[in-house]
């Protein structure tokens, strides 16, 4: 139980560190000011939800489309290591990573679409690198308390995506852009930390000498 409780721990804070909701209120008070007439009930619980949803369409199906590609979880999870890891470094700078949402595809965007979906959800807060990280972490769960606990986590996340978002006004102006960058930078190094775990463990599997060596 303690070794669940544990993968479960990593699992969300790795999760939460990605996904970075307080990294999504400078480009979501951009969409406010420039679309005055924006339903920002609507919008919140739109995002809120197809995050959750895509989140646990990769936990549950990521495997399968991985089995489906030939492409090993030692391989993607490499894969998705080096991504975090280039993530983390953006956040480390306060940067917007790239790999979620680039400059021209916020210009982009038609306000007459519902942005709670796109680009908010996909690709700003449940992007690569999340899902990235609910397949690779998927293929450890091995008992029912990882799977029912990683669905609570990733329903919790978009409970806290939902209250954030909803008050975004509110956190912007008491944190600021330098604690909103303090924050980014906090995580930034978390995820760093957990990308190298997830690059060397992906290294041991696809080499077991190495794996036998630790």
């Amino acid at each position: 139980m303690n070794q669940e409780i544990s993968d479960l721990m990593k699992f969300a804070i790795t999760l939460i560190s990605i996904i970075n909701p307080l990294g999504a209120i400078p480009v979501f008070l951009g969409f406010s000011k420039h679309h005055k007439n924006l339903n920002i009930k609507k919008v919140t619980y739109t995002t809120a939800t197809a995050v959750t949803t895509t989140l646990l369409v990769s936990l549950f199906f990521g495997q399968a489309v991985l089995n489906f590609f030939g492409i090993s979880i030692a391989s993607f999870t490499i894969g998705g290591g080096l991504l975090l890891f280039t993530m983390a470094f953006s956040m480390i700078s306060a940067h917007q990573s790239n790999a979620k949402i680039n400059t021209e595809e916020i210009r982009s965007i038609d306000f007459e679409r519902e942005i709670g979906i796109i680009p908010l959800a996909i690709p700003l807060l449940s992007g690569p690198g999340a899902i990235s990280t609910s397949i690779i972490y998927a293929k450890n769960f091995s008992h029912l308390t990882h799977w029912v606990g990683a669905v609570v986590v990733i329903i919790f996340i978009g409970l806290i995506i939902k209250i954030i978002l909803s008050y975004a006004d509110k956190i912007g102006d008491r944190l600021g852009q330098i604690g909103l960058n303090v924050m980014t930078r906090i995580m930034g190094l978390i995820l760093l930390s957990m990308s190298i775990e997830m690059i060397a463990g992906g290294i041991k599997e696809i080499m077991p000498i190495l794996k036998a060596a630790f």
